[in-house]
């Protein structure tokens, strides 16, 4: 068995203070692939109420976590860690991301995804330092649909190229145009896009990128989150092939509305090419209810149940599949499960959030005598330079960091989404001088 590290993060917000004040911190969990995992808090606190973890390797091999949190407009510094010694190597902030959503490795230099902006930045790891290359989606020649703003969704690196994934929503993101992969050419001159490097046939609102064979699988709630159980019609997985041009590239289907009435919000693969598919769809009160599930061959009748839930508190929803130890890490609303790939019945191991009570919680994922109370992030940094985001779907409200976002955000005090009547609130308070 190898000795694993990831790591997590988890606020609340203090509504003693006029507006709220977030307040967020990470921490780190250990997995030597037995019946238990050991969660570490407080590797960094004083974060605000978006605290970000993201776990890499560096050019030789040796495993990193960036932790960070976000301000509107502002970039803020990142944090830098060696996660074997929880020791700080660096703190740069980098001037062209304000919010940063996913960091890969591709040869000798880290990419950065600005999500708000639709960015990728080029990251020397030798000095933790931006190297001056850069491309917004926006001026890349890639031609977009009009009246929506881009953002950027997932990285991921897959035979020795960068490829990215974008959504479409307009002001309101009650609408959305259909999603884009793109494959980037990286070169002396910096980054670019080639004239047949993009699909923009992809569906609305996709978030979650994963790789099996020539092909590229992405999960889409299909537009806008449904509510009261009835999922988005439009959700689905598909497959893109990669193999060559990706503009006119086949786009498939793999499992639809037909297959499972649920919105689909994350999946991966093991290496015999079974898919770990997480679906949900959330309730008048919103709470997620739906399944996890290990499908061979994209057959429903071929799948198997890994976890069911239909009132499970908490808005983080993540699984990823994962070769050390052979995990699968389910972030479950307000609890981490890690299964054994290999026997579900019941969870490797568990830890959740006990808020203010940490006595119940042995090993939980809190500090004694604070709020936390909604985990916000969950990274897989690996036992020898592996690397998995942990991420799932998250709505704008949650996501994004622009003013009207951050509005939303008090508002909802973790929901995924506002009402009519909240939405109207945010739109009054933003038009007064």
């Amino acid at each position: 068995m190898a000795d694993t590290l990831s790591a997590y993060s988890v606020y609340y917000y203090d509504y003693t203070t006029t507006p709220a004040t977030g307040r967020g911190m990470a921490g780190l969990i250990g997995d030597s692939g037995g019946a238990s995992i050991l969660a570490i808090p407080g590797l960094q606190s004083g974060l605000n109420g978006d605290p970000k973890v993201e776990g890499f390797s560096d050019p030789g091999g040796d495993l990193r976590l960036a932790v960070t949190d976000y301000v509107a407009g502002t970039p803020q510094p990142v944090s830098i860690y060696d996660p074997l010694t929880q020791v700080s190597l660096a703190t740069p902030t980098w001037s062209s991301v304000t919010n940063l959503y996913t960091l890969v490795r591709l040869g000798s230099y880290l990419y950065a995804l600005d999500y708000d902006n639709a960015r990728v930045v080029q990251i020397d790891p030798a000095t933790y330092t931006q190297t001056g290359k850069s491309l917004s989606l926006s001026s890349s020649g890639v031609p977009l649909p009009s009246g929506y703003t881009p953002y950027g969704q997932a990285l991921i690196v897959v035979g020795g190229e960068l490829y990215g994934l974008f959504s479409f929503a307009d002001g309101t993101w009650a609408n959305y145009a259909n999603s884009m992969l793109v494959r980037f050419t990286i070169g002396g001159s910096g980054i670019t896009v080639g004239a047949t490097d993009y699909n923009n046939a992809l569906a609305k609102n996709a978030f979650s990128l994963a790789a099996y064979g020539s092909d590229i699988y992405i999960a889409a709630i299909g537009g806008a989150q449904g509510s009261s159980g009835t999922p988005n019609p439009s959700s689905c997985v598909q497959k893109v092939a990669i193999s060559g041009a990706l503009s006119g590239a086949s786009v498939t289907p793999v499992l639809t509305q037909s297959d499972f009435a649920y919105e689909y919000r994350d999946i991966s693969f093991d290496a015999g090419g079974n898919a770990y598919v997480l679906m949900g769809t959330y309730n008048s009160s919103w709470n997620l209810a739906g399944k996890l599930v290990k499908v061979t061959a994209f057959s429903p009748l071929a799948s198997t149940d890994v976890d069911t839930f239909s009132t499970a508190p908490g808005y983080f929803w993540s699984a990823q599949y994962t070769a050390d130890n052979n995990r699968i890490w389910f972030a479950r609303g307000s609890a981490i499960r890690v299964y054994d790939a290999s026997a579900f019945a019941t969870p490797a191991a568990t830890l959740t959030l006990s808020v203010n009570d940490p006595s119940t919680n042995p090993g939980g994922l809190i500090e004694t005598g604070n709020l936390y109370d909604s985990i916000n992030d969950l990274t897989y940094i690996g036992a020898a330079g592996a690397r998995t985001a942990l991420r799932g779907y998250r709505s704008p409200v949650q996501a994004s960091h622009t003013p009207r976002a951050q509005a939303a955000r008090a508002i909802a005090r973790g929901r995924p989404e506002l009402s009519e009547e909240e939405w109207l609130a945010v739109e009054a308070a933003a038009a007064k001088p």
